[in-house]
């Protein structure tokens, strides 16, 4: 328990012992949204590091070799988008999840075996939700294994299901930022060969014309593959079985398939909202980013573990790529 309860932060010596590890910047939102701001201009990314770790504005000007009015636009930009806060003492913190090695590690001791019990849920479900699968149209000539990671992994615990966490779990939707609402967090990198963060199981988006491909996994080969609209028509109308392609008319059986677990999940995660308002509580966190924030990105660690625990019992088909493509029609 007093390993659980670490707070996370640990020491830093300066500046450059945070900035030489590189991290990444990952989003959640309800509407496949990418946000405008570009953290990775103007030092806004690093700035953001550097608040996390109690750094001062004098040092952090420094650093970078600021002005006054120059660091000021940067943390006005900041705080517009909704990226930080004013704290009690008259200093800046994000409010975003900033996540380094050291803390990742102490979420995970706690979340990987949440994510193992809770994986239960679905294999208890999957007759239940094998039968929905087989009865939306535009997946009838695909087998359900080659899409067991969008469906059990996607669909049953992440995009498709997230939406009701909100509404009966955190009771909130996702923070405003800027002319928009989403959870951002900034991962450290871990390992190559296109891994994500800590290995988390993430969404990647991409909008063409009526169109919107997702790409959901833990790894990823290079960018999301381009196509025209052009070329996205003829696949819908040829019906390629090839692909992942759902027509709008079958989206909200997605959500369907994602109620099958819906109540037993919520169920399990109050049973557990004791132990996860302590941890909140006892991190670092608590003085930056909201419980809803927090616990979102503590409910990612889960669910990679719940995916990594279904593709070891042979429930999800894991693919040599590391993730699954699908095309929604919109």
């Amino acid at each position: 328990l007093a390993i659980l309860l670490l707070t996370a932060c640990s020491s830093k010596k300066n500046i450059s012992d945070v900035l030489q590890n590189k991290y990444e910047i990952r989003t959640i939102s309800n509407n496949f949204y990418l946000p405008a701001i570009d953290l990775e201009k103007d030092y806004l990314k690093e700035i953001l590091l550097l608040l996390h770790y109690n750094f001062t504005a004098e040092k952090i000007k420094e650093h970078f070799d600021m002005n006054d009015s120059i660091y000021n636009i940067r943390i006005n930009y900041l705080f517009g988008e909704g990226l930080i806060k004013k704290t009690n003492s008259g200093d800046f913190a994000p409010t975003c999840m900033i996540i380094d090695a050291d803390e990742g590690k102490i979420i995970k001791n706690t979340a990987d075996s949440l994510g193992r019990e809770m994986s239960g849920i679905a294999i208890d479900r999957m007759g239940k939700i094998k039968e929905a699968y087989s009865k939306i149209t535009t997946f009838k000539n695909i087998p359900f294994e080659n899409a067991s990671l969008f469906i059990l992994g996607n669909v049953m615990h992440n995009y498709w299901q997230i939406k009701f966490i909100e509404e009966k779990y955190i009771k909130s939707f996702p923070p405003q930022r800027g002319s928009s609402r989403y959870y951002l967090a900034l991962l450290q990198s871990q390992n190559g060969n296109n891994s994500e963060p800590f290995g988390l199981f993430n969404n990647r988006f991409k909008k063409i014309g009526s169109y919107t491909i997702n790409l959901y996994g833990d790894r990823f080969n290079g960018e999301i593959p381009s196509y025209t609209e052009k070329e996205l028509d003829n696949l819908f109308r040829t019906k390629n079985s090839t692909l992942l392609l759902v027509k709008e008319s079958d989206q909200k059986k997605l959500e369907e398939v994602a109620l099958i677990i819906t109540q037993d999940l919520l169920n399990y995660l109050e049973r557990n909202r004791p132990l996860f308002v302590k941890l909140y509580l006892n991190s670092v966190y608590k003085d930056q980013t909201s419980f809803r924030e927090w616990f979102i990105w503590f409910y990612q660690f889960i669910i990679t573990q719940t995916n990594k625990t279904l593709i070891e019992k042979g429930f999800i088909k894991k693919f040599s790529s590391g993730s699954v493509e699908v095309i929604l029609e919109k």
